[in-house]
């Protein structure tokens, strides 16, 4: 990992899941019992990246198994003072956690989490998507894929379809770096990285006081940092 000295170290992830297994009834509106589960899925492969960085790090259950991978998470997200994900707070982190737990692991340290989903959420966009807020941001476009059949062939061991998901994976991921640096200015709970009191988001000590925020009890000091134009509190009095 190589990044500039003195620099919060920022983890963007994204996960591709296998599907589970189970006899069935029909095809649709089905509720599946314990007993007709055969495959509960688990975590089919990761890829991390150090923001600031130029690799892209990659694990998958055909080369690692999934210990291998659980323990490659553990260690990053112990590492991290901040994860960057997209819908990673309700998707990404409880199913890495969940693996972590099935692999007989210490759980990972709470780490501030940066979910770009619910920033995107805010935009009033026709859809959340990463793969129509991408190409709209213009941030990048999602790795193009046939569908189910590339998750099929990845189970059954077909090694090109292994090295598609490969890369579909990695190209989520650097979508994803894009996309932060699109909309951090726009994050208004981005947990503050640095010391001292310089912009929340990016850093900058170019600052500037502009009004204040008032509620029933406060008067909050209103913030906004002139490099990335991000908004933020600061001291409060009564």
């Amino acid at each position: 990992m190589k990044i500039k000295e003195n620099q919060p170290k920022i983890l963007v992830i994204d996960i591709e899941w296998s599907p589970a297994l189970a006899y069935v009834w029909r095809m649709w509106d089905q509720n599946i019992s314990p007993d007709q589960l055969l495959d509960h899925g688990g975590m089919l492969c990761f890829c991390a990246h150090w923001y600031g960085s130029k690799e892209y790090m990659f694990w998958s259950e055909w080369e690692h198994g999934r210990d291998g991978m659980a323990k490659a998470a553990l260690e990053l997200l112990s590492e991290a003072d901040a994860v960057v994900s997209y819908n990673g707070i309700k998707y990404d982190i409880p199913k890495i956690t969940g693996e972590i737990v099935l692999a007989g692991l210490a759980p990972p340290p709470k780490v501030a989490q940066i979910d770009l989903l619910r920033t995107v959420k805010k935009f009033g966009f026709n859809m959340n998507r990463l793969a129509y807020i991408g190409p709209l941001l213009g941030v990048g476009k999602k790795e193009k894929h046939h569908g189910f059949l590339l998750w099929k062939e990845v189970l059954e061991g077909n090694l090109k379809a292994q090295a598609k998901m490969k890369k579909y994976c990695i190209q989520d991921v650097r979508v994803t770096v894009k996309l932060y640096d699109r909309i951090k200015p726009f994050i208004q709970d981005h947990p503050s990285l640095r010391a001292g009191d310089g912009c929340t988001a990016c850093g900058s000590h170019k600052t500037q006081k502009r009004g204040s925020r008032m509620t029933r009890f406060f008067r909050i000091q209103r913030n906004q940092c002139q490099d990335c134009g991000h908004w933020f509190e600061t001291t409060r009095s009564k």
